[in-house]
């Protein structure tokens, strides 16, 4: 877990990123206007603050991401932040508003 407020190194998707994401496609799907073919995790990163953002890369389709952020209240409940369209495999996950 990173320093708080510090964003944390990227690593592998478990089951809390899976879970996040599971929570959050819909709100993703409506406030992009588009159905996912798939809704893929391949990388995160976290931040503590009041609770943990969750910076998330997923795989919307063939060779199209999307970066999510969640934050995850320390009382166990799961909210999108924002996100944003149009990322690339290559692209690192950074810090967004």
């Amino acid at each position: 877990m990173a320093k708080c407020g510090g964003i944390g190194e990227t690593k592998d998707p478990d089951e809390t990123v899976h879970h996040i994401c599971h929570e959050v496609r819909k709100d993703v799907e409506d406030k992009n206007g588009k159905t996912f073919t798939e809704f893929t995790p391949i990388g995160f990163r976290t931040q503590l603050v009041n609770g943990v953002n969750y910076f998330i890369k997923v795989r919307v389709s063939d060779g199209k991401y999307v970066h999510i952020r969640s934050h995850k209240a320390f009382t166990g409940e799961i909210s999108l932040s924002n996100f944003e369209d149009n990322k690339t495999l290559e692209e690192e996950i950074a810090y967004f508003h």
